[in-house]
């Protein structure tokens, strides 16, 4: 929390109520200091009178002493005080340490400690954009310094255990309440104590610059906290956001060369008469080398199979220039009360005809529904199209496919530890 303040020169005093030799290095904002060996609470204004004692105090692991140094963000800062404070719900209880720092030059801060993630904070006067209460919902959203933050956690806490310097009179137990609300890795935190409405601008720090800033071995962190940015190598960032960035292009001309044509030739075969060969009315080749379509459809196919042999030729039946044989089956039923089908009741082929002409298409077929093929079987509505200037872009998706499977490990990381950031508050939800 940033102040001016004037440099003051190291003292020590006695503590009024047990003796014990106490050093002050907090300046000039400083209005209370607690006892480490008897827990009193002196007053800094009044000739460092005992306004009150913590009692009992159980002093938990602290990452860091006060009177350490160490620099941060170019600035040299000393730890001048720290509070633990702990918050109960649903018979869990949650604990974290708050470190206040001194700068001569810089005024204060504080570093918070949660399972081996460190957050500096110091206040701000910066407002959000919109109204903010202490009881707004999760993720919701609101803008300070034109960036957008998500609400985090809205709850309480209470002190449990107090050491140092402090710019106001801390007391046993006393209340918090507070909005933690994130925009990696930044934080922006809201707090109501006695009555007074603080604001607070944080950034996550990585344990390995707090532990060579203050020279000690902080715990490597466990699980992602709230402000906790996702960090990736630039090399892996900058390969993937390529791949996916390719994978749209692909998409993209997937849908620009890929076309199915124009319609030249559509026919029904067979008729109430038992037939298994057929020849069809001519269709007309103008323009040589163009890449055809020809779609087979069977719409009456139903647990049964059918096997054809498509052929196009002259007019004269003479020359044969493109040969499609192809096998159509199509089941379906109910098994255990649920519906099922397999197999389809359409194929589609591609041919090229080197000349211009005119052109017939014939056709043999038979089919069953068992090994052996029926002998009255029809070609009945069997459906024919040949579509010109069919453009396919199947590559194109071969490229899609690829480039996605290489971009996407970035983006499936990333998605996962969002999860994991927001999983504890929507288990709570459900």
């Amino acid at each position: 929390m940033s102040a001016t303040a004037t440099k003051a020169a190291l003292k020590s005093i006695k503590c009024t109520q047990c003796g014990g030799s106490i050093e002050i290095r907090g300046g000039h904002n400083v209005k209370s200091i607690v006892c480490q060996y008897c827990g009193s609470c002196l007053d800094t204004k009044d000739e460092f009178k005992v306004l009150h004692q913590f009692l009992n105090q159980k002093r938990p692991f602290l990452p860091m002493k006060i009177g350490l140094k160490g620099k941060l963000k170019g600035v040299m800062f000393t730890v001048i005080g720290v509070i633990q404070m702990e918050e109960r719900e649903c018979g869990e209880v949650y604990r974290w340490l708050e470190y206040l720092l001194f700068s001569p030059t810089h005024g204060y801060v504080w570093l918070v400690y949660e399972d081996g993630h460190w957050v500096m904070l110091h206040e701000v006067k910066d407002l959000p954009d919109t109204p903010v209460d202490l009881a707004m919902p999760r993720k919701s959203s609101f803008k300070v310094r034109d960036k957008t933050f998500k609400v985090f956690e809205s709850s309480g806490a209470a002190i449990s255990y107090v050491e140092g310097e402090l710019t106001w009179q801390a007391k046993a137990k006393e209340r918090v309440r507070y909005v933690d609300a994130v925009c990696p890795p930044y934080m922006y935190c809201i707090e109501m104590r006695g009555g007074e409405q603080e604001y607070s601008w944080g950034e996550y720090i990585p344990y390995e610059e707090i532990n060579e800033a203050f020279k000690i071995n902080s715990f490597e962190p466990t699980g992602v906290f709230s402000c906790q940015p996702f960090v990736a190598s630039p090399l892996f960032e900058s390969f993937s956001k390529g791949a996916m960035l390719a994978a749209l292009i692909a998409i993209f001309m997937y849908f620009f060369i890929s076309s199915n044509g124009s319609l030249v030739f559509k026919q029904k075969f067979g008729s109430n008469v038992f037939k298994q060969s057929e020849v069809s009315k001519e269709f007309e080749v103008k323009e040589p080398g163009k890449l055809y379509g020809i779609r087979v459809y069977t719409p009456s196919l139903k647990n049964q199979w059918s096997y054809y042999n498509f052929r196009v030729v002259d007019k004269e039946e003479k020359t044969k220039y493109f040969d499609m044989p192809t096998a159509l089956s199509y089941y379906e039923g109910y098994e255990g009360g649920e519906y099922w089908s397999e197999g389809s009741t359409e194929v589609t082929a591609y041919f090229k005809i080197p000349e211009k002409g005119q052109f017939k298409l014939a056709v043999d077929g038979e089919g069953g529904t068992g090994n052996d093929p029926q002998k009255n079987f029809s070609l009945s509505n069997t459906i024919v199209e040949i579509r010109e200037g069919v453009r396919q872009g199947h590559y194109t998706l071969t490229w899609f496919f690829l480039c996605l499977v290489l971009g996407a490990p970035f983006f499936i990381k990333k998605m996962t530890f969002e999860a994991q950031r927001w999983a504890d508050d929507d288990e709570d939800d459900d």
